[in-house]
């Protein structure tokens, strides 16, 4: 039986946000804030989902616990693709020792990454050096985001957004491509940490054959497909929906924001979901 929710506030509003980012990986919201921002667009069930980390997962759980907002652990894995290839997971035990080796593997990625963004832009002629960075971290896995605010403090852009768009995208003097897993290494990292896979943004990944890379990721273990995203057409939505339903996977939606960078869509902004994806948030959730 299909379940529906009504909102808090509105019921043109989102009620759920189950894709969001943190200055863990390469948003400009403190875990806490991005619990405090779904409190002021009335969600009621959100997952902090940063890059191949759970650094701000506690954070975000606690201030989620204070504001009454139903939340549950994730990240989002970039697997190795030709092309954009992302595996949501959810509901992970951010304790489980092999998810926790993984995740350190892809902490020191991320730092090497971070270290070869900085002699890239210095070999563009910004003066910018990796104490300075590491200045901006404030405890956190050093990223994107914290080049983009030593940038900001050293004059060289006006805000991070900007950073980001001049120096730190792809194409841009900063870029460098992120390590990934394998799709096999993610998936076996969150069922052995007890939690859901989940196709990202699956417009985003090309695919000559797209049911055929479906089915592949079933076969590896694949719960769920992101069909409702604000890149997604309304004919997106409606061919992923179906698709998910053939394959026996739940259906979620996101925002994918990033906080206050350029381009980035605010927290609540997939709202067409909100009657479609109950069975994710009862299996992710544990809701009745």
């Amino acid at each position: 039986m299909l379940l529906f929710f009504t909102p808090m506030r509105g019921t043109m509003d989102a009620f759920a946000d189950l894709h969001i980012h943190s200055t863990a990986s390469d948003g400009t919201f403190r875990p806490a804030r991005v619990a405090e921002e779904c409190y002021k667009k009335g969600i009621r069930y959100a997952v902090l989902t940063d890059h191949d980390t759970v650094a701000g997962v506690s954070e975000f759980l606690n201030a989620a616990e204070r504001l009454n907002i139903h939340a549950t652990t994730g990240i989002e894995f970039s697997v190795q693709y030709d092309g954009e290839l992302h595996i949501l997971a959810y509901g992970v035990d951010i304790q489980n020792p092999h998810l926790l080796s993984v995740l350190g593997e892809m902490e020191n990625r991320r730092v090497e990454r971070a270290k070869k963004i900085i002699l890239k832009l210095q070999s563009s002629g910004i003066d910018i050096s990796i104490e300075e960075v590491e200045a901006e971290t404030q405890g956190e896995v050093i990223g994107r985001p914290h080049i983009g605010l030593a940038l900001v403090k050293k004059g060289v852009v006006s805000s991070v957004s900007e950073a980001f768009r001049l120096y730190l995208s792809k194409g841009c003097p900063g870029f460098v491509q992120r390590r990934s897993l394998t799709e096999q290494e993610a998936m076996y990292a969150i069922k052995t940490a007890g939690g859901f896979s989940v196709f990202a943004h699956p417009k985003l990944t090309y695919a000559p054959d797209f049911e055929a890379l479906v089915k592949r990721l079933k076969a590896l273990g694949l719960d769920g497909i992101e069909a409702y995203y604000p890149e997604h057409t309304e004919e997106e939505c409606t061919f992923f929906s179906r698709l998910g339903e053939k394959y026996e996977l739940f259906l979620t939606q996101g925002s994918d924001s990033h906080g206050d960078m350029r381009g980035s869509t605010h927290i609540g902004k997939e709202t067409r979901g909100n009657s479609a994806i109950a069975k994710a948030i009862s299996l992710l959730f544990k809701t009745p």
